[in-house]
C-alpha cells in the first residue's frame, strides 16, 4: 500500500489557521455595521430634509393665512368702529336737544313792555374718556351741557317789567318740564340804569339779562 506525504500540509494547516482568524472576522463584522450605521445616517439626513422642506411649505402657508386672517382682522376692527360711529350719530340724531321747541315756548312767554333784543344758546361737550374703576372699565361718557341766555329791554320799568317776564318764563310748561323746576330763569348780572328812549324822551327803558341752565345729560361713548 503506497504511502502519501503531504509536503504541503503545514503551510495549509497556517493558511486555515489564518482564515479562521477571529480578529478578521471582526473587522469584517465592524465594517458591515459601519455600513449599516452610514446607511442610516443616510436615511436619517433624508428624513430631516424631507422634514424640512415641509416645515417651509407649511409655513410658507401659514404667512398666507395668517395675511388674509390679518386683512379680516382688520376689516373688523374697521367695521366695528363704523357702527360705533353710526350708533353715536343715530343716539345724537334721537337725543339731539331741539331749539325750535324752546323757541316757540319763548315766543309764548314774551309779555307787553318788554322786547327780546337776542337770545343765545350755547352748547358744550365735555368727554371723559373709559377709566377703570376697581377692576371694572367705565365706558367713556359724553356730558351735554346747555346755557340758555336773553337779553331783553323793559319799556316801562316803574311796572318792573323784567320780572313779569321772568315770572312768565319760569311758568312755561315747557321750561318746567325741561328745566326741571320753576325758578330756573334768573337775572344775570346787573339791572341796566333806566335811560330816557332817543325816540321818545318822555319814555324810558332798562336792558336786563336772564339766564338758565339745562340739566346735564350724560351719554356714554
Amino acid at each position: 500500500m503506497p504511502i502519501r506525504i503531504n509536503l504541503l500540509a503545514e503551510a495549509q494547516a497556517a493558511e486555515e489557521m489564518r482564515r479562521k482568524d477571529p480578529v478578521k472576522r471582526g473587522v469584517w463584522v465592524g465594517a458591515f455595521l459601519v455600513a449599516l450605521v452610514a446607511l442610516w445616517a443616510l436615511e436619517i439626513q433624508l428624513e430631516i430634509r424631507l422634514a424640512k422642506s415641509k416645515q417651509s411649505n407649511a409655513e410658507a402657508g401659514w404667512a398666507k393665512e395668517q395675511a388674509k386672517y390679518q386683512a379680516v382682522t382688520n376689516q373688523q376692527a374697521e367695521i366695528m368702529t363704523i357702527e360705533s360711529k353710526l350708533a353715536q350719530l343715530d343716539r345724537l340724531s334721537t337725543n339731539r336737544f331741539l331749539w325750535a321747541p324752546t323757541l316757540n315756548a319763548l315766543q309764548k312767554s314774551v309779555i307787553d313792555d318788554v322786547a327780546v333784543m337776542r337770545m343765545k344758546g350755547e352748547q358744550t361737550y365735555t368727554r371723559e374718556p373709559a377709566h377703570l374703576v376697581g377692576k371694572v372699565m367705565a365706558p367713556g361718557v359724553v356730558t351735554e351741557q346747555i346755557k340758555l341766555t336773553i337779553e331783553a329791554r323793559d319799556n316801562n320799568p316803574a311796572e318792573q317789567g323784567y320780572n313779569k317776564f321772568k315770572e312768565a318764563l319760569n311758568s312755561s310748561d315747557y321750561f318746567i318740564h325741561h328745566l326741571g323746576r320753576k325758578d330756573s330763569f334768573v337775572i344775570e348780572g346787573v339791572l341796566s340804569p333806566v335811560t330816557a328812549d332817543p325816540n321818545d324822551p318822555s319814555r324810558q327803558f332798562l336792558t336786563f339779562t336772564l339766564a338758565s341752565h339745562f340739566p346735564e345729560v350724560k351719554r356714554s361713548e
